[in-house]
């Protein structure tokens, strides 16, 4: 077609994609001599001009739906009244910010143009009398929902968990970060495989985006940036949690004890800090109180655990918290010889802030682990 802008193999197929898409609709679909589509139904005849870019920037592609719209208009012009000019852009990828800029751009230059967008992630957007049925898909559904919501919250709970999936590839052991392991062409795969609602995939991905940590023009989906992105989740994760110390019932192998305790919790329950390093292979700091995650601090049944709760001013053999992000908690939680420990991302981001020698048990995490990450982060992004 000739309205290609920057050409590529993909962008040919979504183009051609676009002449299916009518036709499958049931409209009838013809070249022409002035525009690249004529497309009929009974009521509506539109007269299409595509542009496409490999690129997914909106500096790129807003020219380029303004040249559409004026080439539209021009070759609708010359079929009569009853032709309506269609801009349709293309691209590999439409993040939904940008989504965002180029409907609103239509909408206030050209309100008498309908206007399209179409991606390789499945995106079908059209605004326009008779479009509605090929905005069918549930992504494009949402898409549209998007551009009037709130912001978000790049670090809630469940947001902090789809970054630790998006980060899974990378780590160099898989047994550090339970979280399935895939590469995601949009936010319906990637809700599929974390086990949360598209909705919630897809405003994370809009945030990610919104804040450049995301690879606009890349499929699958990559991080950029990823270095500045743990530098704020460290900062975010600096939450109050509610914590009770406890002492063992009876003396005996503090690992044993360990095990049976938390192996009385099932998945909800896990090592935490810097006895889920050591589990984890990477302690650094000996002979620290030993953390345990529990759900909920109140329906927990200590006496089931073998602890006693320590009243205030008696030693303690174990501090029980809660997490205040429990799915990213226990979702990403690792099993080691029967034992639940904490991701090695987790033991990260909770250790940093803790007076006992944290920050240096935090930078050999980062320099044993998290650092090789980040730089097959990077090579994957480029």
């Amino acid at each position: 077609m000739k309205g290609r802008a920057i050409g590529s193999r993909q962008v040919a197929d979504l183009e051609q994609q676009v002449l299916e898409l009518f036709r499958d609709a049931g409209w009838s679909v013809e070249p022409d001599g002035d525009a690249d589509l004529v497309v009929r139904r009974p009521k509506y005849t539109y007269v299409i001009q595509i542009k496409s870019a490999s690129e997914s920037r909106a500096d790129r592609l807003v020219p380029l739906l303004a040249q559409a719209i004026l080439e539209a208009r021009v070759a609708a012009r010359e079929r009569g009244r009853k032709a309506i000019p269609l801009a349709i852009v293309v691209a590999r990828r439409l993040a939904p910010r940008t989504l965002d800029q180029l409907s609103e751009f239509a909408r206030v230059h050209a309100p008498d143009v309908a206007f399209g967008a179409v991606d390789s992630h499945g995106l079908r957007y059209f605004s326009g009398a008779g479009l509605e049925s090929l905005n069918a898909r549930p992504d494009a559904v949402i898409f549209r929902q998007l551009s009037v919501d709130p912001k978000v919250d790049l670090f809630s709970d469940l947001n902090q968990w789809l970054i630790k999936v998006l980060l899974a590839p990378y780590l160099n052991d898989r047994k550090l970060l339970n979280a399935p392991i895939g590469a995601y062409q949009n936010a319906t795969q990637l809700a599929s495989a974390a086990g949360v609602s598209v909705m919630t995939a897809f405003r994370f991905m809009r945030e990610l985006t919104a804040e450049g940590l995301l690879h606009e023009a890349a499929a699958p989906i990559r991080l950029v940036r990823v270095e500045e992105l743990l530098r704020r989740w460290q900062a975010a994760a600096v939450r109050p949690v509610s914590e009770i110390n406890a002492r063992w019932i009876l003396p005996g192998d503090k690992s044993l004890r360990l095990r049976g305790a938390i192996r009385g919790q099932g998945s909800r329950a896990c090592l935490a800090l810097f006895a889920a390093a050591e589990a984890l292979g990477l302690g650094f700091v000996h002979g620290a109180l030993s953390h345990i995650y529990v759900s909920d601090l109140g329906a927990t049944d200590l006496r089931k655990m073998g602890l006693l709760r320590a009243e205030r001013g008696q030693p303690f053999d174990v501090v029980l918290r809660t997490p205040s992000t429990r799915e990213t908690v226990f979702r990403g939680a690792v099993e080691i010889n029967g034992l639940y420990s904490c991701d090695v991302l987790q033991v990260w981001l909770d250790v940093a802030n803790h007076p006992s020698r944290g920050a240096e048990q935090a930078q050999l995490i980062y320099r044993r682990v998290l650092k090789p990450m980040i730089e097959r982060a990077r090579d994957a992004a480029q």
